[in-house]
C-alpha cells in the first residue's frame, strides 16, 4: 500500500457535507460560491447549516453578519482563534470539532465477546447496530458513501456497554462495507473525545472546525 497522505481539507469538507446530508435525509448541499455548502435541515434548533471553507474568513464573516435566523448553524473549516472575533455577538461558539480522515483497507472486525453487529442498507447509507447476547442495544452507527468517499457519522456506544470495543467494532464494520463499495477514503467529523479515539484507529487530523449557532 502507498504511504497516506491527508488530502486537500476542501475536498474533504465536501465529502464529509455531502454524506452529512445522505445519512440525515436531507436534501443535498448548495454550493456557496467557492467557499462551501448551505444545508437545509429543518429540525428544532437546527434549522440550517452552513458548512464553510477555512480560507476566506472574510466571506465568512460577510456570511455571519447577514444571517438573522436562529437555529441556524455554521460548521467552518479553522480553529476557534481565527473565527471567534470574527462573529457577531449573537452566534454562539460551541466546543471544538476535528475534521478526519482516513485510507480505507477490509480488516477484521474486532467484536468483543457476546455482541454482535448487523448492517442494513438505506441507498448510499449504512447503519451499524451492535446488541448483546440478550438482543439489548449496545451501540450504532451510520455511514454514507459519497464517490470515493465514505462519511461516518453518529458513532454512539450506550453508556452501559461503552469500554469493551464496540465503537472500534462499528467503525470496522463500516469501513468493510464501505470498501466493499469501492469507497476508498474515509471522512468524519469529531468533538475531542471522538478525536482521541479515532487517533488510536489510525485517522489523522485535517483540519480543526469551528461550530457556533445563531441564538
Amino acid at each position: 500500500m502507498s504511504q497516506f497522505s491527508i488530502p486537500d481539507q476542501n475536498q474533504l469538507l465536501s465529502a464529509w457535507a455531502h454524506g452529512w446530508t445522505i445519512s440525515r435525509g436531507t436534501d443535498a448541499p448548495i454550493p456557496l460560491a467557492d467557499f462551501g455548502y448551505r444545508i437545509q435541515v429543518g429540525l428544532p434548533g437546527h434549522l440550517e447549516r452552513y458548512v464553510l471553507q477555512g480560507h476566506v474568513l472574510t466571506a465568512v464573516q460577510r456570511l455571519a453578519q447577514e444571517i438573522d435566523t436562529p437555529d441556524t448553524w455554521l460548521k467552518i473549516c479553522a480553529p476557534h482563534s481565527s473565527v471567534a472575533g470574527l462573529l457577531p455577538e449573537r452566534w454562539q461558539v460551541k466546543a471544538p470539532e476535528y475534521l478526519m480522515s482516513k485510507e480505507l483497507s477490509h480488516t477484521t472486525v474486532s467484536m468483543p465477546d457476546s455482541y454482535s453487529i448487523g448492517l442494513t442498507v438505506d441507498g448510499n447509507a449504512v447503519t451499524a447496530r451492535a446488541c448483546n447476547k440478550d438482543g439489548q442495544h449496545a451501540a450504532t452507527g451510520r455511514m454514507a458513501i459519497h464517490g470515493k468517499h465514505a462519511v461516518f457519522d453518529q458513532i454512539v456506544t450506550e453508556p452501559a456497554h461503552r469500554r469493551r470495543g464496540l465503537a472500534n467494532a462499528i467503525m470496522q464494520s463500516l469501513g468493510n462495507h464501505a470498501v466493499g463499495q469501492q469507497a476508498e477514503q474515509g471522512v468524519l467529523v469529531a468533538t475531542a473525545e471522538g478525536r482521541a479515539l479515532y487517533t488510536t484507529l489510525g485517522w489523522l487530523l485535517a483540519s480543526d472546525i469551528t461550530a457556533a449557532v445563531l441564538v
